[in-house]
């Protein structure tokens, strides 16, 4: 991400910027979902996890099954802080795709969640699977609710009912 990107993105969330205006300037009329993609992506790459939190704000509302593989990718990567807005995104997509990553975030120890004790990253994941809704999504949930942590698997049961 550009330091102009970066700027125009900041002004975008202190309100400096109208979100029409930002759209013309962030995307220049060009394949925005695409620009998003390969912004994450370049993110990922260099584990930046200032341009991960800029550019899932600025695309936050286009996300499509075309994201599901770097969003999949971000949500078990420990490079950034934004995993729980990751799994609310592919719940809202809910793609069959992102099933074995959003099992592997459930249950995945970061640094910066040590001091969370009420697993939020994990009930956003059993939220996730639920919401998929496929058989396999089901497995996952059901293999939560038998693992050692006693509120992930509460969350997952309570998912399963």
């Amino acid at each position: 991400m550009t330091e102009l990107e970066r700027d125009l993105v900041i002004k975008l969330m202190s309100r400096n910027i109208s979100e029409d205006e930002f759209r013309n300037e962030f995307f220049s009329g060009k394949h925005p979902e695409q620009k998003i993609i390969r912004l994450l992506e370049r993110a990922l790459v260099e584990r930046n996890a200032d341009d991960v939190e800029f550019t899932l704000f600025a695309g936050f509302d286009l996300f499509t099954e075309k994201s599901v593989p770097i969003l999949c990718e971000l949500l078990v990567s420990d490079s950034h802080s934004r995993h729980e807005d990751i799994a609310r995104s592919l719940q809202d997509l809910k793609s069959p795709e992102s099933i074995e990553s959003l099992y592997a975030a459930a249950l995945l120890k970061l640094d910066y969640l040590d001091f969370d004790e009420n697993f939020a990253l994990a009930r956003k994941c059993t939220w996730a699977l639920s919401a998929i809704n496929t058989i396999e999504s089901r497995r996952k949930l059901e293999l939560l609710a038998q693992c050692d942590n006693e509120i992930i698997r509460g969350f997952a049961k309570k998912r399963l009912e």
